[in-house]
């Protein structure tokens, strides 16, 4: 099982339309187990809303447990597994649960003018745009709502294996090595393992005696002593899910079967040697006979012998009447030794008085007397041998194409005397085997190429073992493999492995290019991409000549953590610091798709702008501070410069990366920082991705004295004579003022004139100058607070007066 969304929330749209249900046309290519399936709401709805499921005909087939929903993901389920078989449905939500209810706020949806295809759990799912309501009736063209499926793939048993093919017959020979064939399974999922074979002997339990891999439908066994036997076998796949059990009929056990030959019996002597050891004789007989009595006698002249001695020569020697006959041998040059020959009076086989006489082996001797008459076996009634072993090539699974050259290799028969092994093949399931050359023993390999012939879609192999003696195996049978006529495309992919993309200029594109060829004229070839697991984009698509590459180039960008092709994301979010996949394969339309190219990448997420220097308290500060920086970013893309005292924005301006900037504090903007408080100076860097860095000074202002004086002068057409000054201050033990005025403003020189003492009791004061230097007339005023040893604040909050 596994949980994949399959239309990810990337447009969140109200839609002012009410609707009791929304539907999603969605397509299962194999029947899949869902546990549950997730949507998107913007928001939550007045009614209790339920997962449903519509046929193509959008009538209601299943609904899940319904449930209130709020904005974002929402779960919904029945109450166990629901297994739906592969076929096109339509998939949604509704609130028309007891027949009422509105969804006036629709699911977050995608514009999506194209399939998405996807693997949940092996079942792929492909969901078309475009939503319909529970009438069949278009509600919102090229689009998608968001959803999520918790699923997979439904795995069922495979098939019962089919009706055992041998042995033939009814009856079984003890000691033979019997091939047992079956036929075979199948499964919807194509993932059989193995089989696995088993035995009942006489009756008693079964007892399993192989487990051939699937597409070896067969197994050697060599028959054991019983008087019954039975044989069945099932089919497992990889989820360990079995098929019901194939049963043979029974067997009839019996021993082997031979021919007997019946002989009359007669009686004569015969000679029974005992060795005795070293002999010093070097003369005797060359030979010797016996009489009707039992006695010897010597066949030709005595021969003597001298050394060095003739080695390997025998000789003979007679005693107690003839009854007795020494055997002397020379086993060396210098050497004899001699054995005592005694007659017996033994049976021994006469004339044939019957053959062909048929008999289960032990019946009669293997070649001696019994019942008054000598027996001789002959060769087995059921003649056979050892057959071949299991074909090892072409592999198992194997698709071949026209006019492809291998070798078929199959195991050697443990049968002696062996002399060829004749192998046989058969196209399609319909036609007869056909003979082949005869593979003379010890190969055990066969040369063969496959057919152009466009019929033949199916082809299997046969083989047996014969011995000299003209004696046959049984056949031994390879897989089914399938002839695939259609040339599969192949592509070539320039892109280079392990590339970076991030926002910086030249890593955030990639092309993807090169090209496919297809020998098949006129398919119409596809290329396809996928990034990961997400949405397959065709790149291409041209129909093939049979010779010509069909170039094929797409760029694809990369941007605020995704690809893109166009304006159409490939993907959700990447993550930094592991391996994205780019996959790319041509695919013909005719069930023929190219070796899948793989290109791994990593991405690098925007990264904020870098100010030089670092964060820094800047202590008491008597004076405006000046700050100078630089700003770069790594993506080189345009920073935005803020610079800010407490908050307060200073200045904008669009940086120029690498240029050095001064930050200064406006002096209308200092004076009025309060004293002994921390104050923050912030520089803000922020790229065109809105990614920001900071940098940040604190400081503390501190004075000892402060002057204040009117920026623009008062202007008069005459000299002033007197002035009153009223201040608002708070003086604080330890601190003083001077309070200054004067009435030619405008000289580059002015005359100050101290007014304090007046000006503090808030009496005029009279102008003792009378001279100007410029144009005009003008009143100005200077206020200068000394600190002194006070503790407190001076508060200056302003002043009043006038002049004449």
């Amino acid at each position: 099982m596994a949980v994949v969304t399959l239309v990810q929330n990337v447009n969140n749209i109200t839609n002012t339309q009410e609707y009791q249900t929304v539907l999603q046309k969605v397509k299962f290519d194999k029947p899949i187990n869902i546990n549950s399936m997730s949507f998107y709401f913007n928001g939550p709805t007045t009614y209790d809303c339920a997962w449903v499921i519509y046929s193509t005909g959008f009538d209601r087939i299943y609904q899940s447990f319904t449930k209130p929903v709020t904005a974002g993901w929402n779960e919904f389920k029945f109450n166990s597994f629901l297994n739906l078989p592969s076929g096109t449905y339509y998939i949604g939500v509704t609130t028309a649960v007891a027949g009422v209810g509105k969804l006036t706020t629709m699911q977050g949806m995608s514009f999506q003018s194209s399939d998405i295809s996807k693997d949940v759990g092996g079942t792929m799912v492909t969901v078309s745009p475009n939503l319909y309501g529970g009438n069949g009736v278009s509600v919102q063209s090229q689009a998608m709502l968001s959803m999520k499926i918790d699923g997979g793939m439904v795995n069922t048993a495979p098939t019962m294996p089919g009706a055992f093919t041998q042995p033939t017959g009814t009856t079984l020979e003890i000691g033979d090595d019997k091939v047992i064939m079956w036929g075979a399974s199948s499964d919807a999922e194509n993932n059989i393992s193995k089989y696995e074979l088993e035995a009942l002997i006489d009756g008693k339990f079964w007892l399993q005696i192989a487990s051939p891999v699937f597409g070896q439908n067969n197994s050697i066994y060599k028959i054991p002593t019983a008087t019954t036997l039975k044989f069945r076998v099932r089919a497992l796949d990889s989820q360990g899910l079995a098929s019901a059990y194939r049963e043979s009929p029974l067997y009839t056990v019996t021993k082997p079967k031979y021919y007997w030959s019946k002989y009359s019996v007669y009686s004569d002597y015969e000679v029974t040697w005992t060795p005795k050891g070293a002999s010093s004789n070097d003369s005797g007989y060359p030979s010797y006979n016996l009489d009707s009595y039992g006695k010897f006698y010597s066949v030709g002249e005595s021969v003597s012998y001298s050394m060095p001695y003739p080695v390997g020569t025998t000789f003979y020697g007679y005693a107690n009447g003839h009854t007795q006959i020494y055997r002397y041998r020379f086993t060396s040059t210098t050497t004899a030794e001699y054995d005592d020959g005694r007659t017996t009076y033994v049976d021994k086989r006469g004339g044939l008085i019957q053959s062909g006489i048929i008999a289960e082996e032990g019946t009669y001797p293997t070649d001696g007397q019994q019942g008054g008459y000598w027996w001789v076996r002959g060769s087995r009634v059921n003649q056979s041998i050892a057959p071949p072993g299991p074909f090892t090539e072409p592999a198992a699974g194997t698709v071949f194409k026209p006019s492809e050259k291998f070798n078929i290799v199959w195991g050697a028969s443990s049968a002696s005397n062996l002399y060829l092994y004749e192998i046989e093949r058969a196209y399609n399931e319909d036609e007869p085997f056909v003979n082949m050359s005869p593979v003379m023993h010890p190969n055990t390999s066969y040369p063969y190429t496959i057919t152009t012939d466009k019929t033949k879609t199916k082809l299997r192999f046969r083989v047996r073992a014969k011995n000299t003696s003209g004696v046959y195996s049984d056949w031994i049978y390879s897989e089914v493999y399938v002839i695939q006529h259609n040339v599969i495309p192949t592509i070539l992919l320039n892109t280079a492995n392990n590339f970076t993309m991030s926002e910086t200029e030249g890593q955030n594109e990639v092309l993807v290019d090169g090209s496919a060829r297809d020998t098949d004229a006129n398919d119409n070839i596809i290329i396809k991409m996928q990034i990961n697991d997400g949405t397959i984009r065709n790149i291409q698509s041209a129909l093939s000549d049979g010779s010509t590459p069909i170039e094929f180039s797409k760029k694809i960008t990369y941007s605020n953590k995704r690809v893109y092709d166009g304006a159409t994301p490939l993907t959700n979010d990447l993550a930094e610091n592991v391996d994205h996949t780019l996959k790319v394969w041509a695919d013909d339309g005719q069930g023929g798709i190219s070796t899948v190219e793989e290109r791994k990448f990593r991405v690098i997420h925007n990264r904020p702008p870098v100010i030089s220097g670092t964060d820094e308290d800047l202590g008491e500060l008597l004076e405006i501070p000046s700050i100078t920086y630089q700003v770069d970013d790594p993506e080189k893309q345009t920073a935005i410069i803020t610079e800010r005292i407490n908050g307060q924005v200073i200045r904008t301006f669009d940086a120029e990366l690498g240029t050095e900037y001064k930050i200064e504090i406006p002096i209308e903007m200092w004076i009025p920082l309060q004293l002994e408080q921390e104050h923050q100076l912030t520089i803000e860097a922020k790229d065109t991705f809105g990614a920001k860095s900071t940098r940040t000074y604190t400081f503390t202002r501190t004075e000892d004295t402060i002057q204040l004086e009117l920026k623009t002068p008062f202007v008069t057409d005459i000299a002033a004579t007197r002035i009153l000054v009223t201040p608002d201050v708070y003086l604080p033990i330890g601190s003083t003022i001077v309070i200054e005025a004067c009435n030619n403003a405008f000289d580059e020189v002015p005359t100050w004139e101290d007014v304090t003492g007046m000006a503090m009791n808030k009496r005029g004061f009279h102008f003792t100058n009378t001279e100007k230097i410029a144009e005009q007339w003008g009143i100005n005023i200077r206020f200068t607070l000394h600190k002194g040893t006070a503790h407190d604040q001076v508060r200056f909050n302003g002043f009043g007066g006038a002049f004449d």
